[in-house]
């Protein structure tokens, strides 16, 4: 946001009447955000960077779920297959004199 006021006395202070100062900052003003109104500020910015942190965050958090879910599975079916190959050198050496 352009700080009107400031260049209203800079302009009164070089010795423009001070209405004519305000309606020359207010025109300054105005062009200014003609040309340059779809620049982002800082704060809408920083704003933004905000919400996609916090949607990054809540991504990260339900992929590392998905992690753990995967691999409580995975360690199950590891240890599944461990007590199979057991069970099945057990039953050789029995089965096999």
């Amino acid at each position: 946001m352009m700080d009107t006021l400031s260049i209203a006395r800079n302009l009164s202070e070089a010795g423009v009447d001070w209405k004519q100062a305000q309606a020359h900052a207010a025109v300054i003003a105005h062009a200014v955000e003609q040309q340059h109104g779809d620049v982002a500020t800082k704060e809408f910015v920083r704003s933004e960077l905000n919400a996609l942190r916090s949607e990054l965050s809540s991504e990260i958090s339900a992929v590392e779920a998905k992690i753990s879910t995967v691999e409580a599975r995975l360690l199950r079916w590891m240890v599944g297959i461990i007590f199979t190959a057991i069970s099945i050198v057990i039953a050789a050496q029995i089965l096999i004199p």
